[in-house]
């Protein structure tokens, strides 16, 4: 289990939850490294009738916007919310594991009170961790991994009453591919975990919207929308200064094309936009606490330190995990 609380001047909402690699070879030949994993990156496949369960929470305040040029401004009245996300994971086999991550979450706007905000629940990934190929140590092979999915449109996104302030989801069924490397070394006696990842999510059909939705939409709107395929590429290292302590930390790059909107507002004025790609460049250093292998806690700060036409904001993370 997996629980995360924020901490900071100010928030982000961004994690993809990282359990322990049920797999993991020891390092040294007196004990296994025991991790939480790091903030950013994919998990691992579990060995067969492996389970992990991770419930965490997040805060989330803005602190900049920044536009096409990389100029930032302060944002006054921004949006916060508050996330709870679960991964649950199971291994199929030793090499396939399918996991499920649902997300509920409240937001309101900080200029007046709650901006009529309720809570909500957000769209719906399922997906497929196949590990096609087995780590090597002593040849510096890699563990390799695919992953593939689909993120339901479980979220409310079209009828909203106010704005797009109150949406939870898209509308939009979305592909999810990743590809994950993992490696495990040793350095002066020390385990030292490195993961590359690189994802990719494109809609495979887009949604029939009425009224103020998350894309936007005035309330007299009438047509469909498409969000844009986004991804992201990263790196994370992990250093275990010993069995119970590691320093974790990922570096990792965010894009994303503009949604694309078709319609009409009043039945009349045909609308057809679509909008800025944007991307990032996001820092996670973090610090591990395993009181096993089964159990661990994780702490840390997330930040974006580079972009166009995105929002800015700091990120205190604490994450609990469990793994059966």
């Amino acid at each position: 289990m997996k629980l995360i609380c924020n901490f900071g001047i100010t928030f982000g909402l961004f994690l993809v939850p990282s359990s322990v690699f049920a797999t993991q070879s020891s390092l040294s030949s007196n004990y296994q490294q025991w991790y939480t994993g790091s903030l950013l990156s994919p998990s691992g496949a579990l060995r067969q009738g492996g389970v992990t369960i991770e419930p965490y929470i997040s805060y989330n305040r803005p602190i900049d916007s920044v536009d096409a040029f990389g100029h930032k401004g302060p944002i006054y009245g921004g949006t916060q919310s508050i996330v709870n996300t679960t991964l649950v994971k199971y291994g199929i086999t030793n090499h396939l594991s399918v996991q499920l991550h649902p997300q509920f979450f409240y937001k309101w706007r900080s200029t007046y009170g709650n901006g009529g905000g309720q809570p909500r629940v957000g769209d719906l990934p399922l997906d497929f961790i196949w590990r096609f190929v087995d780590p090597n140590e002593s040849r510096l092979i890699p563990a390799v991994m695919l992953q593939s999915g689909i993120s339901f449109p479980t979220g409310r996104y079209d009828h909203l009453n106010s704005d797009k302030t109150n949406a939870g989801g898209n509308g939009n069924y979305v592909f999810r591919a990743a590809l994950v490397t993992q490696s495990t070394y040793r350095i002066a006696g020390h385990a030292l975990r490195v993961r590359g990842w690189a994802n990719i999510r494109k809609s495979v059909r887009d949604a029939e919207i009425h009224g103020i939705s998350s894309y936007g939409t005035s309330k007299d709107f009438i047509g469909h929308a498409e969000t844009g395929t986004s991804g992201e590429g990263g790196i994370s290292v992990e250093y275990g200064i010993n069995q119970r302590w590691v320093l974790a930390c990922d570096v990792a790059r965010d894009w994303s094309y503009g949604s694309k909107v078709k319609g009409y507002n009043n039945a009349v004025d045909y609308v057809e936009k679509k909008g800025q790609g944007s991307g990032a460049w996001v820092v996670a250093p973090a610090v591990e606490y395993n009181w096993s292998a089964r159990y661990g806690i994780i702490a840390g700060v997330s930040t974006p330190f580079w972009g166009r036409n995105t929002t800015e904001s700091l990120s205190g993370q604490v994450a609990f995990d469990m793994v059966f």
